[in-house]
């Protein structure tokens, strides 16, 4: 019998969180913190390919652990939209979408950094 063997990366995971945490009605963007900021800005000094915008990172942050992902995604919402209910959604639907696609348990934990203002 064949055992077999895989890891998910850190990456992969945090990939598959923001294509489910952008989806999400109500969220608006995904936001960086400090370091993802420093980073991207880097990012455009040095030479890289192109990352389609579903598979962009900014405002997640994975770490895997054996089977387990620990999470967190920074979300900027619209105003009027109910911030524990959305928060609780994006943690519930991350969450989910991880596990159906990679078969880790994800603790998800969400920020709601930035609410947008009509002009």
């Amino acid at each position: 019998m064949t055992t077999v063997r895989f890891h998910v990366s850190d990456l992969a995971v945090a990939r598959v969180a923001a294509r489910r945490a952008r989806a999400v009605p109500g969220v608006v963007t995904l936001l960086g913190g400090l370091q993802q900021t420093l980073l991207g800005l880097a990012g455009e000094w040095l030479p890289h390919d192109p990352v389609p915008d579903e598979l962009r990172t900014r405002g997640v942050v994975a770490g895997v652990h054996g089977r387990e992902a620990d999470v967190r995604v920074s979300v900027g919402i619209r105003l009027g939209t109910p911030c524990a209910d959305l928060a609780a959604r994006v943690q519930r639907e991350v969450a989910e979408e991880i596990a159906a696609v990679t078969g880790l348990t994800a603790r998800v934990r969400v920020t709601i950094a930035h609410i947008d203002l009509p002009r």
